[in-house]
């Protein structure tokens, strides 16, 4: 009796640990392949409030890959590329993100512009605007919040299917509440894909 049980168990157990592979498998499947690729920062509009030097510069790259997926099946590493002469600021080789469904975003909306040396919209440097709950588009994107410069943030990057110039853009929101915001870095960084 007691081989029929541990028989039992471990088909249970094989068919658990199946199941969920098959359904990290499933949600990776869900994500649109464009969402793994790799992008080199075009430009930079975020808020120049703080020591230039913290700023992400033109340039570096990073990679959202399958491979990176992390152990709750859910959430994919951002995964930074510095350079000999260039780095990524602290924070974001920490994050992790979560697929977004909505709509393909086939045109840059104008809240998302960015020309360098010119402020981003008016939306995203309302200066001391910041927003506690997870931010709505309706475009599908990575999600994840995570700290920048030692204050929290809501990192949201939107792929997009094109080749080159504008092929992604990160947003990045104050997550903080406006008591205790030290430094505004709402704004945009675009990328382009090669």
């Amino acid at each position: 009796m007691l081989r029929i049980g541990a028989f039992s168990l471990s088909t249970i157990a094989l068919f658990f640990v199946t199941a969920m592979h098959c359904a990290v498998q499933a949600q990776t499947a869900a994500i649109p392949a464009y969402f793994f690729q790799q992008w080199t920062v075009q430009s930079n509009c975020i808020e120049q409030g703080f020591d230039p030097a913290e700023q992400t510069q033109v340039g570096l790259q990073y990679v959202i890959s399958p491979a990176s997926l992390a152990a709750d099946g859910v959430s994919y590493a951002f995964q930074p590329i510095n350079n000999a002469t260039q780095s990524w600021p602290d924070g974001w080789s920490q994050l992790l993100l979560q697929y977004r469904a909505g709509i393909q975003m086939t045109s840059v909306p104008a809240d998302f512009a960015c020309v360098p040396g010119e402020p981003s919209s008016a939306l995203l440097v309302n200066s001391n605007f910041t927003q506690s709950a997870e931010p709505y588009y309706e475009y599908e994107h990575w999600y994840g919040l995570g700290t920048l410069h030692g204050e929290p943030h809501h990192f949201l990057i939107f792929p997009r299917n094109v080749a080159g110039a504008d092929s992604s853009v990160i947003i990045l929101l104050d997550a903080g509440t406006n008591g205790n915001m030290q430094l505004d870095q709402n704004g945009s960084i675009h990328g382009e894909n090669h």
